[in-house]
């Protein structure tokens, strides 16, 4: 892959990071890489009730909308993290991620985490995406 360059990606559905952190989304050739994302407002706070599950909820969207705008679907999502404070809420976690994708699922692992970017955070999800992957889960599945 040498000289293949990296793209960055942005949606207005999830604020950037202030200029010169990270970027929340990259592609490189057909690969997409997203960077943890949480129910966190800009402003402070969470959106939604602040729930384990609701912020789960808000961390996939926000994944799944810097695929989309890479070009891609929920479906070429191939892997991901996910980071939680409390592992005895693992269950509502695996609830959101059966509310957006369907079998074969993901790759994922779960990490237990003392902390985050913010105290009212409990869950960050980042990702792995390849482009066009969703359209060959059918052929998978035999």
């Amino acid at each position: 892959m040498s000289g293949t360059l990296a793209r960055r990606v942005t949606t207005p559905e999830v604020p950037e990071p202030p200029a010169g952190l990270f970027s929340n989304c990259l592609v490189v050739g057909d690969t997409v890489y997203i960077s943890g994302q949480h129910a966190g407002l800009p402003g402070g706070g969470t959106a939604g009730d602040g729930t384990v599950l609701d912020q789960a909820r808000h961390s996939l969207r926000k994944v799944i909308a810097l695929v989309e705008a890479a070009g891609g679907s929920a479906a070429d999502i191939v892997k991901l993290t996910v980071y939680l404070t409390d592992m005895e809420r693992r269950a509502e976690v695996s609830t959101a991620r059966r509310e957006f994708f369907g079998d074969p699922f993901p790759c994922s692992t779960l990490v237990g985490i003392t902390a985050l970017v913010a105290p009212e955070l409990k869950v960050e999800i980042d990702a792995v995406a390849v482009l066009s992957a969703g359209q060959d889960r059918g052929a998978l599945q035999q």
